[in-house]
C-alpha cells in the first residue's frame, strides 16, 4: 500500500508540473503573438512610406519576437528534463577524462606480451573443458589491468624465460613479464618499469631430508630454472652440483624422482607445488634484492604510459589488491 501511495503522489506531482508548464507556454505564446502583430503592423507602415524610425521600431519588435521564441524553446527543453548546455558540457568533459586520449599508445591496440607460463602463481595457463586455454596469475592480472586502463588489449605469448630478451630484440613481442629482475646486464639491452614485487626464494626437498638454509645444501645436487636468478643462488652454494632445468614444474620433478636433492624456486610458487606433491617440504629463505619488473625494448612507445599507470596503482592500493588475491600478505611491498 505504501508503494501505491507513493506512486499516486508522484503522478499528482507530475500532473502539476505539466499543468504549470502548459500555463507558462500559453502565456509565452500570447506575448509572442502580440509582438508578432506589432511587428507586422510596423512593417506595413514602413511599406506604405513609413519613416526610418518606424522601420527601426519594426526591426526591434521582430528581434524581440525571435528572442522570445528562442527563450520559449530553451525553457521547454530544460523543464522537460533536457540538459542545459553547461550540464552537457560538464558531463562530456567527465566522459572524456575516463576515456584514453587519442594519442595514448595503447588505445585501440593489441600488444604482444611475452611470459613464461610455468611460473606459478605469477603466470600460468589454465585449460578449459572445451580445450581452450587462458592465462592466469599475478603478473598476468597486473599487465592486463594496466593495458586495459589505457584502452588496449593483451595477447600473451608463452615462451621459455631465457627466450624473452631475444624475443624483444627480434620485435616478436612488445614487452615481457616473466618476473624479470632489472640487473645491470639486462639494463644494457632493455628499459625496465618500476620494481613492483620482491619475491622470496625457497628450497624444496623430500620430506625425509631437511635443508633449512643454503649452507645445509653444501655438496648436494641442486636444480634451478635455467636463465633465472635462482641459478646464481644455487651456484653460490659451496661444493654443490647444480642442474639447469626448463621451468619450475620440471625442477619439482627432479626432486621427486631423486635426480636432485633439492631445487631452488620461488617461495610462492613452491607453496602451490607442495599442495599437489605429497612427500615434499620447503624452507622459505629471507628476502633478497631479487625483484620483479617489466622489460621493454629501448625507446618503446609503451614504456612511459605503462610505467606511469603502474606507479598510480602502487600509490592507490590497486597493486596490493592484486598481489593479495594470489599470494599471502607477507609478499606485499612495505
Amino acid at each position: 500500500m505504501c508503494g501505491i501511495s507513493v506512486a499516486f503522489a508522484d503522478t499528482e506531482m507530475w500532473q502539476s508540473n505539466v499543468y504549470e508548464y502548459e500555463m507558462r507556454r500559453v502565456e509565452i505564446m500570447k506575448k509572442l503573438a502580440l509582438l508578432l502583430c506589432a511587428a507586422l503592423t510596423a512593417a506595413a507602415l514602413t511599406a506604405c512610406g513609413g519613416t526610418s524610425q518606424e522601420t527601426t521600431a519594426a526591426q526591434t519588435l521582430t528581434a524581440q519576437a525571435s528572442e522570445t521564441e528562442s527563450q520559449a524553446t530553451d525553457g521547454s527543453e530544460t523543464e522537460e528534463g533536457g540538459q542545459s548546455g553547461e550540464e552537457a558540457n560538464s558531463e562530456s568533459q567527465e566522459k572524456a577524462a575516463d576515456e584514453p586520449s587519442a594519442d595514448n599508445p595503447f588505445n585501440g591496440k593489441t600488444v604482444k606480451v611475452g611470459c613464461s607460463a610455468t611460473f606459478v602463481p605469477y603466470e600460468s595457463i589454465e585449460m578449459a573443458a572445451d580445450g581452450s586455454k587462458s592465462y592466469t596469475g599475478m603478473n598476468i592480472d597486473i599487465i592486463t589491468a594496466i593495458v586495459e586502463k589505457n584502452g588496449g588489449t593483451v595477447e600473451f605469448m608463452d615462451m621459455p624465460f631465457k627466450s624473452l630478451m631475444a624475443a624483444i630484440q627480434a620485435s616478436q613481442i612488445d614487452f615481457c613479464s616473466g618476473g624479470m629482475a632489472p640487473t645491470d646486464e639486462r639494463r644494457q639491452t632493455l628499459d625496465f618499469s618500476e620494481i613492483f614485487f620482491y619475491p622470496r626464494n625457497a628450497i624444496v626437498y623430500r620430506s625425509e631430508d631437511s635443508y633449512p638454509d643454503l649452507e645445509s645444501l653444501q655438496g648436494k645436487t641442486i636444480a634451478y630454472v635455467f636463465g633465472t636468478n635462482y641459478q646464481q643462488v644455487a651456484e653460490s652454494v659451496e661444493g654443490a652440483e647444480t642442474v639447469g632445468i626448463q621451468g619450475s614444474p620440471a625442477c619439482i620433478e627432479e626432486v621427486n624422482s631423486k635426480r636432485a636433492d633439492a631445487c631452488i624456486i620461488d617461495g610462492a610458487g613452491a607453496t602451490e607445488f607442495l599442495k599437489q606433491n605429497e612427500g615434499l617440504e620447503m624452507s622459505l629463505l629471507d628476502k633478497t634484492d631479487d625483484c620483479f619488473a617489466i622489460g621493454f625494448p629501448k625507446e618503446s612507445p609503451y614504456y612511459e604510459t605503462f610505467n606511469n599507470t603502474l606507479k598510480e596503482m602502487m600509490e592507490n592500493g590497486e597493486l596490493d589488491s592484486i598481489i593479495a588475491e594470489h599470494l599471502s600478505e607477507q609478499f606485499i611491498l612495505d
